[in-house]
């Protein structure tokens, strides 16, 4: 979105910086990849660790029928992808 009309530049809602189109209270490309980056690390960490509980957790019990274990063999990847998904967007909101 364009800077309003007189403004040729606004000021990052992070670093402080004026950078031309961008719309008051957002961030600069820099601080936005920054933010971004951040964000995902968060993410990765979260769903790593899930994942690994999920998986512990169906080593230690362990399902008495091949059902059972094919749940649990597809648990442990959709486990990591929803948390991935939950923890990036409370990542996202809690570093607003």
């Amino acid at each position: 979105m364009p800077s309003p009309l007189g403004w040729p530049e606004v000021p990052c809602s992070d670093c402080g910086r004026r950078v031309p189109d961008i719309d008051f209270n957002e961030r600069c490309p820099d601080c936005q990849k920054r933010w971004r980056r951040r964000v995902t690390l968060v993410a990765r960490r979260a769903a790593l660790l899930a994942g690994a509980v999920t998986a512990a957790w169906s080593l230690t019990r362990p399902a008495t029928s091949p059902e059972g274990q094919w749940y649990a063999v597809i648990a442990v990847p959709v486990v990591a992808v929803l948390v991935y998904k939950i923890a990036g967007r409370v990542a996202e909101e809690m570093q607003r």
